[in-house]
């Protein structure tokens, strides 16, 4: 078998936090700032973690209040406005039954993401949870990846990497993965998830995933 993990990234791939990270940013801004910002401006950032995020927008000096501020909303209303995304729990049973390991490589602390997959009861099926908390560097750069291919004891070339920012695949092809898989209900504009990310696979949905490792686990 060729492909025998997954490394996914959780925000906006597996869980839908979209509502979620919009209001917390728009709340931040709102409240410090006094500002309202663009949604297209917000979305801009996806992917990092939330301090760099929030560099691009202010002055150093107010990055710490502006987090402590987006993390009190985030921390509030969490439970209540993540969504599944359609098709996720029933691929990654599948893949699970097919001995298929999986973990999770996201620019949130591991706490926040480990409640974010028991609320969605995604759990199960994931053997290790990758935070920014647990790295000296982050996405796009290959630690985050390269320390989850150590926890599933792994090979880069026998795992896909799978998310909704450029970062993550980049992440991906940095630490060497057989392959990077977009998601096309990413909210990042399409055609720089194109450019930058460079992916080898596009999903329309999740459940697509299944053909994808099943095509190039039959051509070995």
């Amino acid at each position: 078998m060729k492909i025998r993990g997954i490394l996914f990234d959780l925000d906006g791939t597996l869980i839908d936090t979209i509502d979620l990270i919009i209001q917390a940013f728009e709340h931040s801004f709102a409240v410090c700032l006094n500002k309202k910002m663009p949604r297209a401006e917000l979305v801009k950032y996806f992917g990092l973690p939330l301090r760099s995020a929030m560099e691009n927008y202010v002055d150093k000096n107010q990055v710490e209040t502006l987090c402590a501020v987006y993390r009190e909303f985030n921390l509030k209303y969490h439970d209540e406005l993540i969504k599944p995304f359609s098709g996720v729990k029933e691929t990654l049973s599948v893949l699970q039954q097919r001995g298929i390991k999986m973990a999770v490589v996201t620019s949130k602390k591991v706490p926040m993401a480990k409640r974010g997959l028991q609320c969605m009861g995604l759990e199960t099926y994931i053997e290790a949870v990758i935070g920014c908390d647990i790295c000296q560097h982050h996405k796009p750069h290959p630690e985050p990846m390269e320390k989850a291919l150590s926890a599933l004891k792994l090979k880069a070339e026998e795992c896909l990497c799978i998310g909704d920012s450029p970062f993550d695949l980049q992440s991906g092809q940095a630490a060497g993965c057989y392959g990077t898989v977009a998601v096309s209900y990413t909210s990042f504009d399409w055609q720089e998830m194109l450019d930058e990310g460079n992916p080898t696979y596009i999903l329309k949905e999740m459940p697509d995933l299944i053909k994808i490792i099943d095509d190039l686990n039959n051509k070995h």
